[in-house]
């Protein structure tokens, strides 16, 4: 759980670490939980690979990029597709592990299998992650 809770704090709270204050809103941290998800199988765009990048002529700066208009440019894409892609597997903008970014379409939610871990804020490994990043709830 360590490394996939690492990306998804990241990806969810990272912005909010790098804005300069090391703050995240405590609204927003206390609102969250952990789920594991059983997914069933997908039609993903890998935009993690190289050779979909290639053929899609987009470079992996642009999704790295920190202004965030251009990396979602890209998924609404990839989103709105003639191929009808569920999901997007990309690289972390802020470490290098894969993520995936599932669409809600064609009655997805009711094929997942979801069981939550519990609040972050009451998970030592999600409270470990805050304090090593040094960052503040406000």
């Amino acid at each position: 759980m360590g490394a996939s809770l690492s990306a998804c704090l990241w990806e969810y709270f990272g912005d909010d670490v790098f804005r300069g204050r090391r703050v995240i809103s405590a609204a927003k941290w206390n609102g969250c939980q952990l789920s594991h998800m059983v997914i069933p199988q997908l039609k993903v765009c890998a935009l993690s690979q190289e050779p979909t990048r290639d053929l899609l002529k987009v470079d992996k700066a642009s999704l790295l990029a920190t202004d965030l208009n251009i990396p979602q440019a890209w998924g609404l894409v990839i989103q709105t597709h003639p191929a009808k892609f569920d999901a997007i597997k990309f690289t972390s903008r802020f470490i290098d592990l894969p993520c995936l970014a599932r669409f809600d379409r064609g009655g997805m939610a009711a094929r997942l299998r979801a069981t939550t871990l519990g609040n972050l804020k009451d998970l030592d490994v999600a409270v470990d992650w805050i304090d090593e990043r040094e960052a503040a709830l406000v």
